[in-house]
C-alpha cells in the first residue's frame, strides 16, 4: 500500500469538491488521505502522533475513516468503531 501523506488544507478542499462535483465515490486512497488531514488536524497536532502510527482497526482508526466519509458526503460503508 503506498504511503499516505497529509494534504495541504488546498488539496485537501480540491479533492473534496472534485469528488462531489464529479458525483463520484471517493477512492479507497481518497479517503484515507482525508482521514489523514482531519487526524492531523485535529489530534496528530496535539499529540504528534502520526496518521500512519494510528492502529488500523482502532476505534481512533474507524472514527477518522468514518469522518473522512462524511466529508466526501458518504453515508453508506462506513467503518464500525
Amino acid at each position: 500500500m503506498a504511503i499516505i501523506q497529509p494534504l495541504s488544507a488546498k488539496l485537501f478542499h480540491a479533492l473534496l469538491i472534485q469528488c462531489i462535483a464529479e458525483e463520484r465515490n471517493p477512492t479507497d486512497a481518497e479517503i484515507e488521505s482525508v482521514a489523514s488531514k482531519i487526524w492531523q488536524d485535529s489530534h496528530g497536532a496535539t499529540t504528534g502522533q502520526d496518521w500512519l502510527d494510528v492502529a488500523r482497526g482502532s476505534d481512533a482508526h474507524a472514527q477518522m475513516i468514518n469522518a473522512a466519509r462524511m466529508a466526501f458526503g458518504c453515508h453508506q460503508g462506513a467503518v464500525a468503531a
